[in-house]
């Protein structure tokens, strides 16, 4: 039995890998092949980066031969090919087009040939100055690029041609060396730079160590020449492309070295306004704002300048590639300002915190609760969600509102719109206080006893009143001071009348003629109190028959007796058969108790007859008052 398991064990040990062990075994495997992988890879991409380096390399000496066989090709070879400075792909393979990539098994390469004076002998740079040798020598430089080339640096070759006495330059030419570097001071290769006088335009292209040599002719007593980069894809520290230089008088045979210039492709900077408590904005709210944008390396004694925002996000273009820090408005915040590194040819984007406008209004009319704030010329009056309510905080009502032009009034307690600043101004950040106008009034001839009450025509919520509102006068405030001096009020449309005591009681008197009255803003407005007249009717008349009144009982009716006068007086017509037939007539109203008129029927002409129609007793707080005639009012 013993020896019976023990061979069963022997033979289920040796049966297979367990799964540990086959996860262990791939995962080794999958290292080892990618390791290989990546041997082969890179091995591969060498290869390649070899080819390609073999055929450039050929390229480029291709390009040097070609070049030797046109100097010599002609007398003119070494000043044509010099003329033509810098080019680009100058000698196709067969088959390909001109100007375009050679293409060698599948590759395209881009060769580019520079060719340029040696005026100051062989290994010096002309832009560093000195003399001009007797017959300079043509210096070529070729370059060969291909797509993809990595950290792989591109082909170079050059030599150095020395054309005879008779086909280089003349003893008679001069030089212009101009340097080109860029942001870093480091030389620029293949920049187009022109020397020109009198509309005679002469041009080279930089080397690699960004000099480019100009020949050019002067005249027997000298030239001066503006010496100018002329690739517009450039920019000096000031922003300008294709800056330039005056050389002054230039004679012959002479060298002149001092146009030397720092360009760079230039960068944008995109503003991007943000608000510190994260609130929306809209292009049309910061449309037009301040931003200043300052330049770490500038031309000037500043790099500081103010520029305008056409929207939340600005792009300001054509900017000299170094640190750029940007704040909103002209002044500096004190807790710094943001910042970031503009590339050559590249972009930045710096938040800029939007600086709300911050102003305290003070000195408000009595009783104000909330400033509303509307954009100017927008509104007349308070409707609802118009502008932005700013509610008073102790003495003012501080305010944080967009940059613009407002136009402010005030709501509280008795009026609901009261005008007040207009087409006020506020910039960006703190703004001075705004101060409320005083507006007062002050009544004249108001009727002794009772209470003086004033009621906003908004807050009553009509236009047009005859008499006290009564229990709509709820809302009204108390301005009964006013009768003995001016009393501090809001301006706006008021509603002014006099109860027995509280605003709502019994009407004493009402001044119709200067109801509703408008209080100006910022003025000391006076008003009389003037009663309006009332309108007495009377009805069911006699047709053909004229309504006078008077103040006394009259039994003749004379012109001299009755009121009004007869220029004054309402006929009723003769009307249509039985329809009501009735007159009107206006008299004065008192500003204190009452006055009785008595009416009467009149024949006016013939012999006059006049009837009593009955009495009307008028008092200040009365509007219309209608009777109706008895029948057989009228008698002999």
């Amino acid at each position: 039995m013993r020896q019976a398991t023990d061979g069963q064990s022997r033979r289920a040990g040796d049966e297979g890998f367990t799964l540990i062990e086959l996860v262990v075994a791939m995962l080794i495997f999958a290292i080892m092949a990618v390791s290989v992988v990546a041997v082969v890879m890179q091995a591969q991409g060498q290869a390649v980066s070899n080819r390609n380096r073999i055929a450039a390399s050929n390229l480029a000496a291709r390009e040097i031969d070609m070049v030797r066989r046109e100097f010599a090709a002609t007398d003119a070879g070494p000043v044509t090919l010099a003329n033509a400075g810098f080019v680009e792909n100058p000698h196709q393979l067969t088959g390909g087009a001109n100007g375009a990539p050679l293409v060698v098994d599948g590759t395209e390469y881009t060769v580019t040939r520079n060719a340029v004076w040696k005026v100051s002998g062989s290994g010096a740079s002309a832009c560093e100055g000195g003399a001009i040798v007797a017959y300079p020598s043509l210096g070529v430089e070729v370059t060969v690029t291909w797509p993809n080339m990595g950290v792989v640096q591109p082909v170079e070759m050059s030599t150095a041609l020395a054309p005879g006495k008779e086909n280089g330059a003349a003893t008679t030419d001069s030089f212009i060396a101009a340097k080109v570097v860029d942001q870093d001071g480091l030389p620029l290769t293949g920049i187009q730079v022109t020397a020109t006088a009198s509309a005679v335009a002469a041009s080279a292209y930089t080397d690699d160590s960004g000099c480019a040599v100009i020949r050019v002719t002067p005249a027997t007593s000298g030239t001066s020449y503006t010496v100018k980069v002329a690739d517009a894809s450039y920019v000096d520290i000031s922003g300008n492309h294709n800056p330039s230089k005056l050389t002054g008088n230039i004679n012959r045979g002479a060298l002149y070295a001092g146009a030397s210039f720092a360009v760079a492709l230039p960068g944008t900077v995109q503003v991007h306004l943000v608000r510190a408590d994260g609130g929306p904005l809209t292009d049309a709210q910061v449309a037009g704002a301040g931003v200043t944008l300052i330049a770490s390396e500038s031309s000037g004694s500043t790099g500081t300048t103010v520029r305008t925002a056409t929207g939340v996000t600005t792009s300001f273009t054509g900017l000299w590639p170094t640190t750029y820090g940007a704040y909103f408005g002209s002044t500096a915040p004190t807790g710094g300002y943001a910042a970031g590194d503009l590339p050559p040819g590249g972009s930045v984007t710096i938040d800029v915190e939007f600086a709300m406008a911050t102003v305290d209004v003070t000195q408000l009319p009595p009783g104000t609760t909330s400033v509303r704030a509307v954009v100017a010329g927008t509104a007349t009056t308070c409707a609802s969600g118009q502008g932005t309510d700013v509610p008073v905080a102790g003495p003012s009502a501080p305010a944080t509102l967009m940059p613009g032009s407002y136009d402010l009034y005030a709501v509280g307690t008795g009026f609901a719109c009261s005008p007040g600043p207009m087409a006020r101004v506020l910039a960006s950040g703190d703004n001075t206080d705004i101060a409320w106008g005083t507006t007062t009034l002050q009544l004249t001839g108001v009727p002794t006893g009772g209470t003086v009450w004033a009621l906003d025509t908004l807050t009553a919520g009509f236009s047009t009143l005859a008499t006290c509102p009564g229990g709509a006068g709820a809302a009204a405030i108390n301005v009964d001071s006013a009768r003995a001096g001016a009393v501090p009020i809001a301006p706006g449309s008021w509603f002014i009348y006099q109860t027995t005591g509280a605003a709502t009681a019994g009407c004493a008197s009402f001044p119709g003629a200067i109801n509703p009255t408008t209080l100006t803003y910022g003025a000391a407005n006076t008003r009389a109190w003037t009663m309006s007249p009332t309108t007495l009717t009377l009805t069911n008349m006699t047709a053909g028959l004229y309504l006078v009144v008077g103040p006394q009982v009259s039994t003749s009716c004379t012109s001299t007796t009755v009121y009004p006068n007869t220029a004054t007086w309402t006929s009723s017509g003769a009307g249509a058969a039985g329809s009501p037939l009735q007159a009107s007539v206006s008299v004065p109203r008192p500003s204190t108790g009452t006055t009785t008129y008595y009416a009467y029927q009149w024949t006016k002409s013939g012999t006059p007859k006049c009837t009593a129609a009955g009495t009307f007793v008028v008092g200040p707080g009365s509007s219309t008052l209608t009777k109706t005639a008895a029948a057989g009012s009228v008698g002999p």
